[in-house]
């Protein structure tokens, strides 16, 4: 696994592909709905897998994300002190 720099748009580009495909299945969903069609079966292991790690990814960075920030306000309130 390779560690890639995420700026603010390249997070919004991320979360972005996130919204499309979950907006792609509320779509699969309310169509099925309205045609009501029950028992509609999907291969979901892998997906239910990825999802899973997805979301312990996300989790993990959001939190080295608030000690990033943390660390700069800390930083900020340090240079200004200083001054």
């Amino acid at each position: 696994m390779t560690l890639q720099p995420y700026d603010p748009d390249t997070l919004d580009q991320f979360a972005l592909r996130l919204l499309d495909l979950a907006a792609i299945v509320r779509e699969m969903a309310n169509r099925s709905r309205e045609c009501e069609i029950e028992g509609f079966s999907m291969h979901d292991k892998k997906p239910q897998e990825w999802f899973h790690n997805l979301e312990r990814w996300v989790r993990k960075a959001q939190a080295e994300l608030e000690m990033r920030i943390i660390e700069a306000r800390a930083r900020r309130r340090a240079l200004a002190a200083s001054e």
